[in-house]
């Protein structure tokens, strides 16, 4: 393999709400539908609705004070509750919803439809997940003639500007916690990417859980991004069969490389999703376990720690560390679109791809990443006359980089090479690799090699089907994280002992095996069980081998 030195840094696209005063200012008119006499500078995104006016309402009221006395006068006027003609309460009696029954603003969809999608909203966050109801508003607002204290939602028409938004009210219930009121676009015409009654659906199963957070937990302008990343996950909790979540997917699968909380949140709602079904087993403390590991991390939050840190505690606390995790969640990115494989989300071959970055004829790369990143690598090895495709992620999972600073990097240098490398380690039958860094303890290295996985967290045997005139070896999954080497069991169907052996352990977690029994011979086509022991740790499951 040629040698040379590569040296590049991934600068991030970072999103972030201290924007300037006026151009706050103009966003919180457009989200209101407010016509301005200056208009908000073009961009990429303009013509588009805001998912949610969330961040934009709680950052003119954390600023207010910094407002010029016109423009305060303007925001006071539109701060109060919103007054309608007609109002309705949903079939279970937790919603007042209000409307104008005549008009421009009227609704467009079915009003008792959206009634029932707020009951199932609270049904599924509240009764099922068992969140806390936001609190009481102490008869904010009702009917005309009967203040109550249903939570309250306002069906306005918003000019195609946002999806909805939540707005605190001055109420503050308990350490930096509002009530607050829900508003609700009209129409989610043309322009939305989901429309009518399933736009409504989405949003308010969305926006009810940004008044169930600065309700019972908090309003973090830090962590942002985990707000908008928990309600645009609840989207796809509430209503799996539709799927606006996946259309603000590409910003984060174009710039993996950037620190993770520098996004706005949407992009990212996959993280949640990810946790959800990586905890959703019986080995884990049921107050963890699946979606309540989202919860968890909710109730971490209060005490001071940041969304990251929290992220980090919830999972250690489900027997596992972010380190892992983070890696781990980088690798189900990778296998989406056309390299879906059915194993990582449910809903991958509808995501977007990430494109690893190419390094031709390269196999030694230094980077400087960023906090909580993930960096993918393509590196193409020609050299055996047989063209091969490694792609390796280096996961960076700097939590205390991250928080305290976003100009905190990580140099590291990779090395790829077809011999042994000192200090490297085998990642399969004709690689080596070697990750060197002033900080080891903060990275963590998967890979792809030539189609096949050979990850880092390996839980089933690869290729599958093995076949002795295409494949050369069998990996297994083994736990290094103590052992260097596993003891390898091949048994038939019928539980015949056909080869037994000790395996070095590659990569920290896998064995190769060459599919030759004790005497050397290859196996028939069939199906075979597996067990490998590494001291204590045993893992076990079944294969198939193709003896053509």
């Amino acid at each position: 393999m040629k040698k040379f030195l590569l040296l590049f840094s991934i600068i991030p696209v970072v999103c972030a709400y201290s924007q300037n005063l006026d151009a706050l200012y103009a966003k919180f008119l457009q989200i209101k539908n407010i016509p301005q006499a200056v208009k908000i500078p073009e961009t990429a995104n303009s013509s588009k609705p805001i998912k949610c006016g969330f961040g934009i309402i709680n950052q003119v009221k954390l600023n207010f004070s910094r407002f010029s006395a016109s423009q305060k006068k303007t925001l006071d006027s539109l701060n109060s509750r919103p007054v309608t003609d007609t109002s309705i309460v949903s079939p279970s009696g937790n919603f007042r919803i209000h409307f104008f029954k005549v008009g421009a603003g009227k609704p467009t969809y079915d009003i008792n439809d959206f009634a029932k999608a707020a009951d199932s909203s609270y049904n599924y966050e509240v009764n099922y997940l068992e969140y806390p109801a936001p609190p009481k508003d102490n008869g904010k607002a009702g009917d005309s003639s009967n203040p109550d204290d249903k939570y309250d939602i306002y069906i306005l028409d918003l000019g195609g500007n946002a999806y909805g938004y939540t707005q605190p009210d001055s109420l503050i219930t308990k350490n930096n916690t509002f009530t607050a009121f829900t508003v609700v676009d009209h129409e989610f015409g043309k322009g939305y990417n989901t429309h009518g009654i399933d736009g409504a659906r989405v949003t308010i199963a969305h926006e009810y859980h940004h008044a169930i957070q600065v309700g019972d937990y908090l309003f973090s302008t830090q962590d942002q991004f985990y707000h908008e990343l928990t309600s645009t996950s609840m989207e796809e909790f509430v209503y799996p069969g539709i799927d606006d979540y996946i259309y603000y997917m590409d910003s984060y699968f174009s710039n993996t490389q950037r620190t993770f909380s520098d996004t706005d949140g949407y992009d990212i709602a996959i993280w949640n999703i990810f946790l959800a079904s990586e905890f959703d087993n019986n080995n884990v403390p049921a107050a963890i376990r699946g979606k309540n590991i989202i919860k968890r991390i909710w109730e971490l939050m209060p005490s001071g720690k940041r969304a990251l840190r929290a992220f980090d505690v919830a999972i250690q606390e489900g027997g596992s560390n972010f380190k892992t995790e983070f890696n781990k969640f980088g690798q189900w990115t990778y296998f989406t679109g056309k390299r879906a494989t059915g194993k990582y989300f449910s809903e991958a071959a509808k995501y977007p791809m990430l494109n690893p970055y190419v390094v031709k004829n390269a196999i030694l790369i230094t980077v400087n990443s960023e906090p909580v990143s993930n960096n993918f690598f393509q590196l193409n090895d020609n050299s055996t006359g047989k063209r091969d495709s490694i792609i390796t992620l280096i996961s960076n999972s700097d939590i205390e980089g991250a928080v305290s600073s976003t100009g905190t990097y990580l140099q590291f240098k990779y090395t790829l090479s077809n011999s042994t490398i000192s200090g490297g380690k085998q990642i399969s039958d004709r690689y080596y690799s070697k990750l060197e860094t002033s900080n080891q303890i903060l990275l963590s290295e998967s890979n792809v090699l030539s189609g096949n996985i050979s990850l880092t967290e390996l839980n089933y045997v690869y290729p599958q089907p093995f076949s002795y005139s295409i494949n050369k070896m069998l990996y297994f999954p083994a736990s290094g994280s103590i052992e260097t080497t596993s003891t390898l069991y091949i048994y038939s169907i019928s539980f015949k002992l056909l080869y037994h052996g000790e395996k070095a352990i590659i990569g920290s977690e896998k064995i190769s095996w060459d599919g030759m029994d004790q005497d050397g011979k290859k196996l028939a086509t069939g199906v075979y069980l597996y067990v490998t022991k590494s001291g204590d740790n045993i893992k076990k499951g079944k294969f198939v081998i193709y003896n053509d």
